[in-house]
């Protein structure tokens, strides 16, 4: 797909992520309603990764800010709830580095843990994916959703001509390995895009103007939130990235994947949204 000029980067981050980037996108609605308009217009292409991939295939679907954010302050979810440890996940990352000759062994190590870990069904977990979604299908707007390959590490960038169901495309950007399961389409298992990197901003890669919004700090446990050859990679584009505030970071909490962490969430990203929408509209507005 032919890469416009402007781009919005959805990174990963659990429920608690979608929840949060919903958020500030509600935010800036709610101070810069032209501003948004112009960031989700169909000229911009949206790239999301695992919880990004929800949010960006929700804004390309054309579902209204104000009914995704109500979504994620509601009390009622189809989402799975599960026993979740960061530090161990982190340990398991970090693990597969000790040794691997390149990124792709790190990501197929990743790999045969995930399939060799009993999560719950697939049926099951596709179920709380389709219903994250009030639109299925591929619409015309210019949509990138990033996964790995289970077994070879390698990269696998999902969009409308990629004869990949949306559902079944979103499912395998959020399959984090060890967590929930592989996603199989047409005989290939993936796992999470974000054990690429959390955002793959990269991807803008030709675009003049990138908005990455990153539901963490910009460092994290595994090192910066996103990396300098991503950045590198966006040259000459402007770029400009939103991490998470302090106040976001405790409501996110240590647990992302907690659906009961999406009400707070939600709340404080609005907030950060909100603060910071006069200096995304300058940005953004800018030429």
């Amino acid at each position: 797909m032919r890469m416009t000029k402007r781009a919005l980067v959805l990174a990963g981050g659990g429920v608690a992520g979608i929840a949060w980037e919903t958020g500030v996108l509600t935010g800036l609605q709610d101070e810069q309603p032209g501003l948004i308009e112009s960031i989700l217009s169909a000229t911009t292409t949206f790239i999301g990764t695992s919880a990004g991939s929800t949010v960006a295939a929700q804004l390309a679907g054309g579902t209204p800010l104000p009914e995704l954010f109500d979504r994620q302050v509601s009390p009622e979810s189809a989402e799975l709830s599960v026993d979740f440890d960061m530090p161990k996940l982190v340990a398991l990352l970090t693990g597969a580095m000790d040794g691997a000759s390149s990124p792709e062994e790190v990501r197929r190590r990743i790999g045969r843990i995930a399939a060799d870990t009993d999560t719950v069904a697939p049926a099951a977990r596709r179920a709380a994916i389709d219903a994250r979604l009030p639109v299925k299908e591929w619409t015309a707007q210019p949509l990138l959703i990033p996964a790995v390959e289970l077994e070879t590490g390698a990269l696998r960038v999902f969009d409308r001509d990629s004869s990949v169901g949306l559902v079944d495309a979103v499912a395998a950007s959020c399959a984090v390995p060890g967590v929930w399961p592989p996603v199989d389409i047409d005989g290939t298992s993936y796992i999470d895009g974000g054990t690429r990197t959390s955002a793959n901003a990269d991807l803008a890669a030709g675009a003049d103007t990138v908005l990455i919004i990153v539901p963490s700090a910009a460092i994290t446990a595994m090192g910066p939130a996103i990396s300098d050859a991503e950045l590198a990679a966006l040259a000459p584009g402007r770029v400009h990235t939103i991490f998470a505030d302090d106040a976001s970071i405790e409501a996110i909490g240590i647990n992302p994947l907690d659906p009961a962490t999406r009400p707070a969430a939600a709340r404080a990203g609005r907030d950060q949204g909100r603060s910071i929408a006069s200096e995304i509209a300058a940005f953004w507005n800018s030429h």
